[in-house]
């Protein structure tokens, strides 16, 4: 196997460290983790914090195994799909399990999307069942209501009268013993195993297919997650990185904590404490507030002691935050990360220049190429594509979307992120190639501005966007939300104007205007809408500074 990063001049093309795949290509994910569960019996693979409740390996698989009987009986088969609107808690694990052996896809919600969002996305995957909470039964109830086809409603952590929950999934069959449940025996690698989400955050989202076997590939990694990892991440099973989670844990044999709480840097520190979490996941907005904490250093510092590896990924990473991410626990322990909904991870930063989403990650090959599809040098600035690996089949019903991100060959994945690579095969990401934006012919890129923003006391948040203009066809335009600190406070607009001009050339000066708000608009999964700002601050007749 080989173990370095390398560059191919010739095709202009990074290539990351070789390897073998753990599983041949008709392996699937719920025969890997019934065996899993197997040989974990006896040890506990689920906490829910919230409730104390604790599953072992083989608690789950006989859960599990009941599940998919109970599926079966409901005349469930494969290539039918279920839906999931609902976040962490105990039984949902076995509700998982259940249809990857069945061979049923899963397409996991937000559990807050509005109607129109649900109702949109389950218009186009079509669940015969869909799993959610007590607490947004009414939208689930509503939006089936005007379905097509209606699903079946089952609730997962709680029970209301005269509406089915999961309990009734696993009570009514007779017992079958896990070590005895048969897979779905015309299932394979390449077969969909997750209906995931796009981020949205120019649109609707799209239903990212996902295979078992490139699942499998991305989370089963023994020289990470060890029987003794304690893994803990606040996302729901919506975003890629809940899902991945959740299969790390039960690929490898780990203990996941879970937690329906929202986050906060508070309970975020208690969990921590009282699990001796070793391997965390946090969204890079969840990373910024951590690094904010305005708490004691030193106490900080070793309350985060047992955390062995602390990633952040979503959206970019600024440099001031890792910076303080490095102090408090060491640039060989906080990992930036950058990947992908349809693909997992492309590259990771240890221990590398700030700033850099890192180096390409086992299997992947990375390109730049410009607008015109030609491929770019070292340092060359344009759109980054990544090789297929696996067999993708796409946005689910969705083969225009499907063509448009897919080079001719069909080999190539468009990210539609600007960035580049240097020569030590460090990528930087720029900005989305939709964020972009021209001042008098420059082209903009937000990030870069954002950068320096954030780097003063009292900015919590904040997004530069493009105020049309009839001369300069956009100028420069700041949104700030402030922290609750004195700091936050006492913040003011030229402070803003002022950091940026010390650093950025006059063409990335802010001639747009200094807007303090309250919050900035955001998906579900808290992406920022940059398209949405402009309007927010429109709408609530906010004045520029």
């Amino acid at each position: 196997m080989s173990c370095e990063v390398h560059y191919d001049a010739a095709s202009r093309t990074w290539f990351g460290p070789r390897g073998k795949d753990f599983y041949g290509p008709e392996m699937t994910l719920g025969e890997v983790i019934m065996r899993v569960l197997q040989i974990n019996a006896d040890q506990v693979m689920q906490h829910c914090d919230p409730t104390g409740e604790e599953l072992t390996g083989g608690q789950l698989a006989q859960q599990s195994a009941r599940m998919a009987q109970a599926f079966k009986r409901l005349g469930l088969y494969r290539g039918d799909v279920i839906g999931i609107s609902a976040s962490n808690t105990t039984k949902l694990t076995s509700v998982v399990i259940a249809a990857l052996l069945r061979g049923i896809p899963i397409n996991p919600l937000h559990p807050e999307f509005t109607e129109e969002t649900v109702k949109y996305m389950y218009d186009i995957t079509e669940p015969k069942l869909i799993f959610c909470d007590v607490e947004n039964y009414p939208t689930i109830w509503a939006v089936n209501q005007r379905l097509v086809t209606p699903a079946t409603i089952y609730l997962v952590n709680g029970q209301l009268e005269g509406v089915r929950d999961v309990g009734e999934l696993l009570n009514e069959i007779e017992s079958i013993a896990a070590a005895a449940y048969v897979p779905c025996p015309k299932l394979h690698g390449d077969h969909t195993a997750f209906i995931v989400c796009s981020s949205g955050t120019t649109g609707m989202p799209k239903g990212v297919t996902r295979s078992h076997r490139s699942l499998l590939c991305n989370c089963k990694n023994p020289n990470t997650y060890t029987r003794d990892s304690i893994l803990l991440s606040f996302s729901p099973l919506y975003w890629i990185s809940g899902t991945i989670i959740l299969l790390a844990s039960l690929l490898n044999g780990c203990r996941r904590i879970i937690t329906h709480r929202p986050y906060s840097v508070q309970y975020l520190l208690q969990l921590v404490a009282t699990h001796r979490v070793t391997f965390l996941f946090l969204a890079s907005h969840q990373i910024a507030l951590l690094s904010k904490h305005d708490g004691d250093f030193d106490k900080l510092k070793a309350q985060l002691e047992s955390i062995r590896v602390l990633i952040g990924a979503g959206s970019k990473v600024c440099k001031a935050v890792s910076r303080r991410m490095y102090e408090l626990i060491g640039n060989q322990r906080f990992i930036v990360g950058y990947g992908l909904s349809e693909m997992g991870g492309l590259s990771k930063n240890l221990g590398g220049p700030l700033g850099s989403e890192g180096k390409v990650m086992r299997n992947v090959e990375l390109r730049v190429l410009d607008k015109l599809k030609m491929p770019l040098g070292i340092n060359e600035v344009g759109i980054i594509y990544a090789r297929l690996r696996y067999h993708w089949e796409g946005y689910y019903r969705n083969p225009e979307a499907t063509a448009r991100t897919l080079s001719p060959d069909g080999q190539w994945f468009r990210t539609g992120d600007i960035g580049y690579l240097d020569s030590e095969g460090n990528l930087y990401i720029q900005t989305r190639d939709t964020d972009v934006f021209k001042y008098n012919n420059f082209q903009i890129y937000p990030e870069q501005i954002e950068e320096f923003v954030l780097r003063l006391p009292g900015v919590s948040e904040t997004c530069v966007f493009g105020v049309p203009d009839l001369v300069a066809t956009n100028l420069t335009a700041c949104a700030v939300v402030r922290t609750a600190s004195r700091e936050g406070q006492s913040l003011r607009a030229e402070q803003i104007r002022s950091i940026v001009e010390r650093h950025l050339s006059g063409a990335y000066h802010i001639r747009g205007g200094v807007y303090f708000v309250e919050s900035l608009p955001k998906t579900p999964n808290d992406k920022l809408q940059r398209r949405k700002v402009l309007a927010l601050v429109q709408q609530l007749g906010i004045a520029a500074e």
